[in-house]
């Protein structure tokens, strides 16, 4: 069974739209560059970089590092995985980072290797980890009715080249109207199929068409991440202002694709 830090999901919900976290609200000098470190290696090859750990300035501070897994659910939401081996296009095995302890002065940085060999036969596509730096003792603060130990993270992408499929789907497809911001408007879900190797960012829009095939309305469908076989829900929601009848939506999605993606709903507005 796959070991999920639940309490972690909002908080890694923000890593992947910024590229790192700060945990600690008396480390805020403590900071970690680059927040995201990317690879193209060939498989079998060797690859290596490195981050900048800047300590705070009045003290003394012992740093651990390491890595772990993530995906995401359905939804979208980030999970992180306290075992090994449990995300099928992980790259955490492949890495090494060193130091993996070290001390940092006050007022001073370290740079930090991270390095990894691709293991000869790897199918190409997108692998991924995440790099923690941790800072220890636990600089422990009370936020929000959640208590956060100090530790920074980043992402992590190591892509094979090669024939890499890129290919996806709207699997399911539910509109209706629905007051927004207290306003006549629609809500609708979507739910895209990444059945490809890469990473894919789909974003798109609906048509709302009368029965006479006018153009009514125009929503946009929000950019998002899909891991490779992998589905994940869209929420879209906006304002708008349709008169009572039926109505035709068609959702159009390009995710990079040699053809957009797309699904048409009926639905009604009293």
């Amino acid at each position: 069974m796959k070991q999920i830090f639940t309490n972690w999901r909002s908080l890694l919900m923000l890593t992947l739209m910024v590229g790192f976290f700060p945990l600690t609200g008396s480390a805020s000098s403590i900071t970690v560059t680059p927040p995201r470190l990317t690879f193209t290696v060939e498989a079998g090859g060797n690859f290596e970089g490195q981050i900048e750990v800047y300590g705070a300035a009045d003290k003394e501070i012992r740093v651990k590092t390491y890595f772990a897994d993530w995906d995401f659910d359905q939804y979208g939401t980030v999970q992180f995985y306290s075992e090994p081996n449990q995300v099928e296009r992980s790259a955490t095995a492949w890495l090494r980072i060193e130091p993996s302890e070290f001390v940092l002065p006050a007022g001073s940085k370290r740079r930090v290797m991270v390095s990894g060999q691709v293991p000869p036969g790897a199918v190409p596509g997108d692998y991924w980890s995440m790099f923690f730096v941790e800072f220890l003792p636990y600089s422990v603060v009370q936020t929000s009715g959640m208590r956060m130990s100090g530790r920074v993270g980043g992402s992590i992408t190591v892509t094979v080249p090669g024939a890499i499929t890129v290919k996806g789907r709207i699997d399911a497809f539910a509109i209706q109207s629905a007051l927004v911001n207290g306003r006549p408007g629609i809500t609708a879900n979507l739910v895209f199929v990444n059945e490809g190797d890469s990473v894919l960012e789909p974003t798109g829009r609906i048509e709302i068409k009368d029965l006479q095939n006018k153009r009514v309305g125009l929503v946009t469908i929000p950019p998002s991440k899909v891991l490779p076989q992998s589905g994940r829900e869209i929420p879209v929601q906006e304002e708008l202002r349709l008169k009572p009848g039926k109505y035709v939506a068609i959702a159009v999605v390009d995710y990079g694709g040699t053809k957009l993606a797309g699904y048409q709903k009926v639905f009604s507005v009293q």
